[in-house]
């Protein structure tokens, strides 16, 4: 987890029961046996939970820079029927007027670095219900909130990008949930670039099995010979894969360690 970019107050913080359910999610995915789509459909029906979304769509775009205009090189998404994923598709390359979120979406993606928006930090609600290519191609199908994560794939053009849905008529993503997402998804650099069209794809390290469940452990708050005695291993082995979690981590103890899994990194907080 990268080095926090602000300090969130307490009340910003997610719940301790929320970052146990984050690290289970994480090994989860990581001890998962399936190829690169499986393992992204697994961690994306977890997140959906964990969120309240009605529907995830996971793609691999590119940005042109010059237009604010998102392109879609390949899709995968669960819970969206036919007419509001082409919805989404014609939206963003047919539409008479480019959806309201495009240009700031381009605008910090610029800055190459991973992001988490909801959609009223990207567009008012006046701008939002009163766009024609919205109320075409989003609302009248049925789709009203978002929730988008873009994390950058060694380029500020080429990105991997994360949308969670509502139905009209729900209730917004709250901060909680942007803050589940972010820091779930910052954590997954490895499974956003397996199989992207890059030319350096980064080696990311993962936890082992054991490690991971010593995380879990760590974040619901148990000390080294409850976790040695829950595992049934000395204490000596907990302290070595307690060093190791934190090392991958970059945490400097128990402590930092829950905050950096409840706080996340501050990118998920500026308003655009």
């Amino acid at each position: 987890m990268s080095d926090q970019e602000s300090s969130p107050s307490d009340q910003e913080m997610i719940l301790i029961e929320d970052a146990v359910a984050i690290a289970k999610l994480l090994g989860e995915v990581a001890g998962n046996e399936g190829d690169v789509n499986a393992r992204k459909r697994l961690l994306m029906r977890r997140l959906k939970e964990l969120t309240g979304a009605d529907g995830w769509l996971w793609t691999v775009s590119y940005c042109d820079h010059s237009a604010d205009t998102p392109m879609s090189v390949g899709a995968i998404h669960e819970d969206l029927t036919d007419g509001q994923f082409a919805g989404w598709l014609e939206a963003s390359q047919i539409g008479q007027q480019p959806p309201p979120e495009n240009a700031p979406l381009c605008h910090v993606l610029a800055e190459g670095q991973h992001f988490t928006r909801t959609r009223d930090q990207l567009v008012p609600d006046e701008d939002w219900y009163n766009h024609p290519t919205i109320k075409k191609y989003r609302l009248d199908r049925g789709i009203d909130d978002f929730l988008y994560s873009i994390f950058p794939l060694g380029s500020v053009d080429t990105y991997s990008a994360i949308g969670l849905y509502r139905h009209v008529g729900r209730e917004r993503f709250s901060a909680r949930h942007r803050r589940i997402a972010h820091i779930i998804l910052a954590n997954v650099d490895w499974l956003h670039f397996a199989g992207a069209p890059v030319l350096n794809p980064r080696v990311v390290r993962e936890l082992t099995p054991t490690q991971r469940v010593v995380l879990v452990h760590l974040l619901d708050g148990r000390r080294r010979p409850e976790i040695a005695e829950s595992m049934a291993i000395t204490e000596n082995t907990v302290r070595d894969h307690v060093r190791s979690v934190l090392r991958f981590y970059d945490a400097k103890d128990q402590l930092d360690l829950v905050c950096k899994f409840r706080a996340g990194n501050g990118r998920d907080l500026a308003a655009v």
